[in-house]
């Protein structure tokens, strides 16, 4: 790992464990990390050029830390908080321009052109094609309600994940021959929870 991306590593665990409310059972250091292996895997499985896939690496640590500031908009306060770090450390403005678009990526009503773009963008969601799908989703559901003040039933966080995996695809090749199988598995595992709800556990 090289100074860069180890600096971020480091300030972003600190941050994170610092500042980051219990509540985000999901969007929290676990998933950065995850996150930033991902981009590793894709990266380096897709030719990705050292210097952007760096870019990515970095890109991939703060891309949630806005969420330490609140939910809405947060990956525009992450791009606030990459900017003050890499300010400090005297990136290149060239530099900290690409890692912001490529955090501006993350949000899903971005579409992703560059490898790089779709490298996050997987990265990002690439637990929606592995066997431990389905914890993650919990771990979300738990984060929502604890933020929303609100439950959830199952019924509903059944449906809405699924609605979520059928309407997110994969964009990167590698992504889409090593996970696009679990992606549909993960679509039936959910819709067979589904049909053995009882009619009690659509309005629990």
């Amino acid at each position: 790992m090289n100074n860069i991306v180890k600096s971020a590593s480091e300030f972003v665990s600190n941050l994170l464990n610092e500042k980051l409310p219990s509540e985000f059972t999901y969007h929290n250091l676990i998933h950065a990390r995850e996150v930033f292996e991902a981009v590793t895997e894709l990266g380096k499985n897709s030719a990705l050029p050292d210097e952007e896939l760096e870019i990515i690496q970095v890109a991939a640590w703060f891309h949630d830390t806005g969420f330490i500031k609140g939910y809405l908009d947060h990956e525009y306060k992450s791009i606030e908080i990459v900017k003050e770090f890499l300010e400090n450390i005297c990136c290149p403005v060239k530099k900290i321009d690409r890692i912001n678009e490529i955090i501006i990526m993350t949000e899903m009503a971005n579409m992703p052109r560059s490898l790089s773009d779709k490298i996050i963008r997987d990265a990002d969601i690439l637990h929606i094609g592995k066997e431990d799908c389905y914890s993650k989703c919990l771990a979300l559901k738990s984060e929502l309600e604890s933020i929303d003040h609100k439950k959830i039933t199952e019924s509903e966080w059944l449906h809405s994940s699924v609605d979520f995996i059928n309407g997110t695809s994969f964009f990167t090749d590698y992504a889409k021959s090593k996970y696009e199988e679990g992606r549909q598995k993960n679509i039936s595992r959910l819709n067979e929870m589904i049909k053995k709800l009882s009619p009690k556990d659509h309005f629990a």
